[in-house]
């Protein structure tokens, strides 16, 4: 991690924050993997920065989409919220904004799965409010989180689940789909699943993964791209 000065002017030049409280953003960057303790040797790291992050994202967020589209109901404004706040989504941001170069890793976890990037986003929106209070956060997530990486214009067709969203469109088009997904014990060890897809006991689509989850969901997407259908706009219903 970078020397404790550098680490604030880099705060301050990356995301414009000038912490009244230094400690907190330390924390909101910190790896349990480093296990720092404080002088009462609980655990210091960015978890429970990230926890309340989580519910302060969701909310403003929410106050956000209620103002933006005041013709959406109650589901749809659920809808584009998780689309928002999704891990994926989170991730990308967190990476896109460069969160990881301010963390403290042990040199053992330099080598992070993604989600490390969505909980630094989560943790920094955390320290925040704790710091600056209600307005800044808001402020903050709406200036550097919501409108540089969100696309609200597309973000009603933006799929969070292919299979969900096909098995919801089976519904309404009273359609019978059926998943069959089974062990996959080819020669490529990446491919451990295969999944074929059947609408009306016709197979429509097939795909190979790693997890039945991954498989069901590639599937899932060449399937609905094969039926040629798209989410529609959600604003009123």
């Amino acid at each position: 991690m970078r020397s404790s000065g550098d680490f604030f002017v880099q705060l301050n030049l990356k995301l414009g924050i000038k912490p009244k409280t230094k400690k907190l953003f330390k924390e909101a960057f910190t790896h349990s993997s480093v296990n720092l303790k404080n002088e009462e040797g609980n655990s210091l790291n960015y978890e429970r920065l990230e926890f309340l992050g989580d519910s302060l994202l969701n909310i403003v967020v929410a106050e956000y989409l209620f103002f933006q589209f005041p013709e959406s109901q109650e589901g749809a404004l659920t809808k584009l919220r998780a689309k928002i706040v999704s891990r994926k989504q989170l991730n990308f941001i967190g990476k896109e904004m460069g969160l990881i170069e301010l963390a403290a890793l042990a040199p053992r976890h330099s080598q992070t799965g993604d989600n490390i990037h969505g909980n630094l986003v989560e943790a920094l929106v955390g320290a925040l409010f704790v710091d600056q209070g209600y307005q800044k956060t808001k402020a903050f997530t709406l200036r550097h989180i919501i409108d540089p990486y969100i696309d609200i214009e597309n973000l009603e067709t933006l799929v969070l689940s292919y299979k969900a969203f096909l098995i919801e469109w089976g519904q309404k088009e009273k359609k019978k789909i059926h998943f069959e997904t089974s062990s996959d014990n080819g020669l490529d060890p990446n491919v451990n699943f295969s999944c074929q897809i059947f609408i009306d006991d016709k197979a429509i689509a097939k795909a190979r993964a790693l997890s039945k989850k991954k498989a069901e969901e590639k599937a899932a997407r060449i399937a609905t791209h094969a039926l040629k259908i798209k989410p529609l706009a959600e604003h009123g219903h």
